[in-house]
């Protein structure tokens, strides 16, 4: 675990350690939690969820039962969070979609900001640019830079749908470089990587450990990473920040979450809670599996993160004018 992560688990720890031995937490938690995980069984939140809930369950002393609530870019589940009782047996773990919705939506049913208690940001994942090695040249971001310049519009990068991360990361590009790409949605993240092997389109941005394979193969070749650090799945792809384009760092992102108006001490115990989950090697090690980075950014911290998303993607949406599917 970094030193700054450290540090902040400690200071939780401690203020846990500090409080009244009677009280709310002193008998917190003494009956199951329900974490929600605003999407129906199966898909990367799921998994992480179920993953994070087993060993939670563990460290809590109490079951932590997972409860899809899918549907509506995962406000459903959002909502229900939001408007759960405040006593801190109701969890979300909330991702990247909840942080574009309010910039994609007219109306969400819930304040995406002021609603919640931000307990800790338990992983973060960065997105890989592919190209059809067959269809693209470029190997490297300067020379796709050159080649769009040179070709306006004639680049063109599948997504999953206008407004979705693996969209906005296009159009974050797009706007970093001053170039002119085409955008093609599709319904769903399958249907996109399906053409861009069969060479109708030209590149995409996606989680490294989905485009793994077809690396290897040759099929595809990385161009660059988002966010901070290189992925270990490709750690000779520079990350954008390095060949010179910084702003092309949104990471998707899950957050816990509970209602806002949580009792300090069940807070301090939660959070200490979830830092222990995130320190066991045996959870990171099936997080990093499945193309997760552990990153363990707690409360009052985690909002600010969250804030920090929001931003990046807002302009995003902004720029590229999009609308939901």
């Amino acid at each position: 675990m970094p030193n700054c992560t450290r540090r902040s688990y400690l200071a939780s720890a401690l203020l846990a350690a500090m409080l009244p031995a009677s009280g709310f937490a002193a008998d917190f938690p003494n009956r199951p939690l329900r974490l929600i995980v605003p999407y129906n069984a199966g898909g990367s939140t799921d998994l992480l969820g179920r993953i994070f809930a087993q060993r939670l369950s563990t460290v809590l002393g109490q079951p932590v039962i997972v409860e899809n609530n899918g549907g509506a870019a995962s406000m459903i589940g959002s909502g229900l969070v939001a408007r759960a009782a405040p006593d801190g047996y109701t969890l979300g773990l909330l991702d990247t979609a909840f942080a574009i919705n309010p910039s994609l939506y007219a109306k969400i049913p819930y304040n995406s900001l002021r609603d919640f208690d931000f307990l800790s940001v338990i992983a973060t994942a960065n997105a890989v640019l592919v190209v059809n090695t067959q269809r693209v040249k470029a190997r490297t971001v300067a020379e796709l830079v050159a080649q769009a310049k040179a070709q306006p519009d004639q680049l063109s990068f599948a997504s999953a749908g206008s407004g979705t991360v693996i969209h906005l990361h296009g159009e974050i590009l797009k706007s970093a470089a001053g170039i002119k790409l085409l955008h093609v949605p599709y319904k769903g993240a399958g249907p996109a990587i399906s053409d861009l092997l069969g060479g109708q389109v030209d590149m995409m941005f996606n989680l490294a450990g989905l485009v793994t394979q077809q690396v290897q193969s040759g099929t595809l070749a990385p161009i660059a990473v988002t966010g901070q650090a290189r992925s270990r799945l490709f750690p000779q792809t520079p990350t954008f920040a390095e060949a010179g384009y910084s702003g092309v760092d949104a990471a998707s992102l899950w957050v816990v979450a509970t209602p806002k108006g949580l009792p300090a001490d069940v807070h301090a115990r939660l959070v200490q809670a979830i830092g222990k989950t995130m320190e066991e090697p045996e959870v990171q090690a099936k997080l990093a599996e499945n193309s997760f980075e552990p990153t363990v950014i707690p409360a009052p911290r985690a909002i600010n993160f969250v804030e920090q998303q929001m931003s990046k993607f807002s302009a995003a949406v902004k720029a590229s004018g999009a609308t939901p599917n």
